[in-house]
């Protein structure tokens, strides 16, 4: 790694490391785009892992994080989204409690099949739907301050 590469994730880990991550949108905003993905594998602590998961149309900001992993685990990307445990409930439903490079806590949930329903008129003049498979994350769980 250069040192320019170092200064980049000196930087990156600087603003994920409370500033941006943890932080309120109001005062901090959001990071996004490649920027952000680049700053996601480092506060994950998985700068130069070879088998790494990539990540993509990253958002973090607000105790938040959402965005897309490609992972041997999720080969074609799959939505996720992490929450930080100080700043939301747990989550209802399945999810994981991670730490990151600076021992934060966060609830990460995945994408989950769901049926999504379209209603259309029959020719008869009934109501039927059209229903599809979709990956679709879980509503995200409840901010502690909104409470």
């Amino acid at each position: 790694m250069g040192i320019l590469d170092g200064i980049v994730e000196w930087i990156a880990e600087q603003i994920m490391n409370g500033l941006v991550a943890q932080g309120s949108i109001n005062y901090t905003g959001t990071m996004q785009g490649s920027q952000a993905a680049f700053a996601l594998t480092s506060y994950m602590g998985q700068a130069g892992v070879a088998d790494a998961p990539v990540f993509s149309s990253v958002e973090i900001g607000g105790g938040r994080i959402m965005g897309t992993e490609t992972s041997a685990r999720y080969p074609n990307g799959t939505a996720f989204g992490m929450y930080h445990t100080e700043q939301y409930m747990p989550p209802d439903g399945n999810y994981e409690t991670i730490q990151t490079a600076d021992q934060a806590t966060w609830y990460r949930r995945y994408a989950a099949d769901t049926v999504e329903r379209t209603p259309y008129m029959t020719g008869e003049g009934k109501i039927a739907y059209h229903e599809n498979i979709v990956q679709k994350l879980p509503n995200p769980p409840k901010r502690m301050d909104r409470i």
